[in-house]
């Protein structure tokens, strides 16, 4: 009597055979495995050889069972001989021990849909995501219905090759996405992920996570189809972006912030040093009469708000002004000596009318400005040595009572 495993492999849907590890030799196969050579008139072979067109030896069952058991091979696609025929098949293969049980299905009838049934469970951990499956040798690009209403395109419009694929890639991406995608081919790997934006139907560009993984192999390894999603990741990008403009600029003022203008400020150094040019800091102190700290916060805000805006406007385009403490701004003057430093930070602590009345509309007043100056190689010869002498000058002006003092 048949045992349950033994009628199970019997009626199974799928064509199906077995394989003896050792020696490649056909042990078994189900009775919809022999109506497919039945349908062609022929009887199937009795080893791995002699029913696979790519294998020319018993070495190459040998190396293939290898890849099973290891794992790195799970679906190998191949020829399979069924009489005089060759059919393109593929075969989804599990080691068992001695042996090895081998799905077969044909390949050139397999459809997108039976690849979504097939990875349902891939699939239901993505959100939003477009289902593709692409064959490396033909360079076929098929697209679920799911990547067409991602992109807003017809269906028959989605990209049915790399290069339709590339031409809806940005410029800036493209060769970032090819290297992703070619390493995976050539090193045989099993998953890759990138992220890009690609061009969609209403012509704006969308950001999008790319996610791949080796659908099947042929028997030495080699690629033969990649099956993936891509994902929208617009929202993501747009947080980072803002997380990154929060990390650049100040919030509340939108100068740079103390890490951000740190780059800029020695960059201007190195130039000043390479061409023996004069470069001026100074330290703006925005509450020197300590009246800011008796108002609320929120008029406060808005009085460092306005002072911070009113100074940006007064300077030059080349100068760099930076918050670097809640009340205090940072500012460097490139090619620019003491002398000129004190006539540009003289229009600021002396408004012009107009001014005035904006500044004082905003909770702000000039006379609370106090302002140090260092001067580069006099007073220091790196940025930190600099910013550490504007700000004694800074304090010691607060201390005199006097609004701009040089170092």
């Amino acid at each position: 009597m048949d045992t349950p495993f033994e009628l199970a492999f019997k009626y199974m849907p799928t064509p199906a055979f077995i394989i003896e590890s050792s020696t490649g030799k056909l042990l078994s196969y189900n009775r919809n495995f022999d109506i497919l050579f039945e349908n062609f008139n022929a009887t199937p072979s009795d080893t791995w050889e002699s029913l696979c067109e790519d294998a020319t030896s018993p070495e190459n069952w040998q190396q293939l069972n290898q890849k099973i058991q290891n794992g790195s091979i799970e679906r190998c696609e191949s020829l399979i001989r069924i009489g005089d025929k060759l059919i393109n098949m593929q075969l989804e293969m599990r080691h068992l021990g001695e042996s090895v049980l081998a799905c077969v299905y044909n390949t050139d009838h397999m459809d997108l849909s039976a690849a979504e049934n097939t990875l349902l469970k891939f699939a239901l951990t993505e959100s939003s995501a477009g289902l593709w499956i692409w064959e490396t040798e033909s360079d076929l690009v098929s697209c679920s219905k799911s990547i067409a209403t991602l992109l807003n395109y017809p269906l028959d419009k989605t990209p049915r090759s790399t290069a339709e694929w590339h031409t809806l890639v940005h410029p800036d991406d493209v060769r970032k996405l090819a290297r992703v995608v070619n390493e995976h081919v050539a090193l045989n790997q099993d998953y890759y992920e990138v992220e890009y934006r690609i061009l969609t139907g209403d012509q704006r560009y969308l950001w999008v996570k790319e996610r791949g993984r080796s659908y099947t192999k042929g028997p030495d390894g080699s690629i033969k189809k990649v099956i993936g999603f891509v994902v929208d990741i617009s929202h993501q990008k747009a947080l980072e972006e803002h997380l990154r403009n929060q990390a650049t600029f100040d919030e509340l003022t939108g100068l740079l912030t103390r890490g951000a203008a740190l780059t800029h400020f020695k960059k201007q150094l190195g130039l000043a040093k390479r061409q023996y040019t004069p470069l001026t800091m100074a330290k703006i102190n925005l509450d020197a009469n300590d009246r800011l700290s008796k108002l609320s916060l929120e008029t406060r805000n808005i009085a460092i708000q306005t002072s911070a805006r009113y100074i940006y406007k007064k300077i030059r385009e080349a100068d760099v002004l930076a918050r670097v403490e809640p009340d205090k701004l940072l500012l460097l003057l490139p090619n620019t000596s003491v002398r000129d430093a004190k006539t540009l930070l003289s229009h600021i602590i002396n408004p012009k009318e107009d001014e005035k009345a904006i500044l004082f509309e905003g909770n702000s007043d000039p006379m609370d400005f106090c302002i140090g100056i260092a001067a580069f190689p006099e007073d220091g010869e790196t940025i930190e040595e600099l910013a550490l002498s504007a700000n004694q000058a800074a304090e010691n002006g607060q201390a005199k009572c006097k609004q701009i003092v040089v170092n």
